[in-house]
């Protein structure tokens, strides 16, 4: 399994709380290691439930002081592991890949935790607003990436060539898109090819389409970035940070202060590359 930086770091924090009990990683201490993470949705988290990690250390004392499980080796943490937490990480694992995602993240981590139906498990969690946390931390978040102070950042060389598109690639773009993606990306790769400065870029390599990214494509949107993709085989190789840049350059060069980017799932790929925030949930249900 790979894991994102901020996934590392959750589970530190729960081996740090499993050692306040009998020293094994429990799932509830991956929640409670999520708490502790002071860095995006999780930061959100914690704000929207002050009180939760008293709580539940309080009912993790309580269940799991006295028990006697032999524990399990598991990379990355070096104390042991219940067999629970085991299941946890094997279905976020399941749910990263059918999303044909590459880093497990902390979305896939709180619905696995939810998902397991471990009893012990639900014993602690229970009356906890699920689907509210499923909200904040697990679901697509749209993020807000500011253009004001912008610029393009340094892009290592490559054989990879990165261009706008034209219309002549329209058939051979939206046969890729349909290939690796699906058909939900297909109206918005269209829209695009209506306007006249199509605003999509590609990555191409030896005459074949392995990535794109598009902004301005989405219900007629203007600012809005997205969709994005990269084909599965030639993922971590930075081919969509630099498509990402490029849109932003563009946005830039038009006038936008602001991108957002709608439904973002690797949130931490975001942060980290343009310095993109997810749009705080309170925020967004005042403006809807």
């Amino acid at each position: 399994m790979n894991f994102t930086e901020r996934s590392l770091r959750i589970f530190k924090y729960a081996e740090k709380e499993a050692e306040r009990t009998n020293k094994m990683v429990y799932p509830v201490h991956l929640l409670l290691g999520m708490l502790l993470e002071k860095t995006g949705v999780c930061a959100e988290l914690s704000i929207n439930y002050p009180n939760i990690r008293d709580i539940l250390n309080k009912r993790v004392k309580e269940l799991y002081s006295t028990q006697d499980e032999k524990g399990i080796n598991h990379a990355p943490f070096t104390t042991t592991i219940s067999l629970s937490t085991q299941q946890v990480l094997e279905i976020a694992n399941s749910r990263m890949k059918r999303f044909n995602q590459v880093y497990l993240n902390e979305g896939h981590l709180v619905d696995a935790i939810f998902r397991s139906n471990d009893p012990s498990t639900m014993a602690i969690i229970g009356n906890m607003d699920v689907s509210r946390i499923l909200e904040i931390v697990s679901y697509p978040r749209d993020m807000v990436a500011s253009l004001r102070e912008y610029s393009f950042p340094h892009i290592p060389t490559s054989t990879i060539i990165f261009r706008k598109v034209e219309q002549s690639d329209a058939t051979s773009l939206k046969s890729f898109v349909q290939r690796e993606f699906g058909s939900g990306w297909l109206e918005a790769i269209e829209m695009g090819f209506l306007q006249e400065n199509i605003p999509i870029f590609i990555a191409v390599e030896e005459q074949e389409i392995v990535g794109f990214a598009c902004f301005d494509v989405v219900r007629r949107k203007k600012g809005l970035f997205g969709p994005m993709g990269t084909s599965l085989t030639n993922r971590v190789q930075g081919i969509g940070y630099t498509l990402l840049h490029l849109c932003l350059n563009e946005m830039k060069k038009i006038g936008y202060e602001y991108a957002v980017i709608g439904e973002a799932g690797p949130l931490e790929f975001y942060e980290k590359a343009c310095g993109a925030i997810a749009i705080p949930k309170h925020l967004k249900n005042k403006k809807e």
